[in-house]
């Protein structure tokens, strides 16, 4: 169920130009847009580089958002609601310079992974687990060796390791051996 009704949302959007934090503002938007998307049962999960500039407290930072999200027209009908125009899995609002990606490819995690709720402006919004996002980051460097997404992966276990479920990041990497081999690896660097 929705928290706040179509007008003060739409209001609230608006004020938006008056955000000068770029991240702020597409946290305060999508929040939200999590909101309208409650209307219909729908959670969008904050994945990607907006997850990982959260987590880092604008250690990172993106200029786009990436969600979790069912291709659904109710989808489409809650983001034309507030606004935004499609192209392609893009909405955006050029006057608010935000920017959406939703969904995001299928199988991206945030769809069944661990989550975190954290409140925007009395508004609860859900982001991937900080686990399953050092996954996805470790993952890109296993796979296609990306050092970026190395770098960032050990960024966020410098940052969180005395809060790190290391059983559940094992147990996710257990049944492929070079992704444990270089999970142990990391961790180890964090000790």
């Amino acid at each position: 169920m929705s928290a706040v009704d179509a007008a003060e949302r739409l209001e609230r959007l608006e004020r938006l130009a008056d955000e000068p934090d770029p991240a702020r503002r597409r946290m305060r938007a999508l929040a939200l847009l999590a909101d309208r998307l409650a209307e219909e049962g729908i959670v969008p999960i904050l994945v990607g580089g907006a997850a990982l500039e959260h987590y880092t407290a604008g250690g990172y930072a993106t200029k786009d958002v990436d969600l979790a999200l069912p291709n659904a027209p109710e989808v489409d009908a809650a983001f034309a609601d507030l606004g935004f125009d499609k192209e392609g899995r893009y909405w955006f609002r050029e006057d608010l310079d935000l920017l959406f990606e939703a969904p995001a490819p299928a199988g991206l995690p945030g769809e069944d992974a661990q989550r975190q709720v954290v409140e925007v402006d009395g508004l609860p919004v859900e982001i991937i687990g900080l686990e399953d996002l050092i996954l996805d980051r470790f993952r890109a460097y296993v796979h296609r060796r990306s050092d970026e997404d190395l770098r960032w992966a050990r960024r966020l276990v410098g940052l969180y390791s005395d809060r790190l479920d290391r059983d559940y990041l094992r147990a996710k990497t257990a049944a492929r051996p070079a992704e444990a081999a270089a999970l142990a690896d990391l961790l180890g660097e964090a000790r």
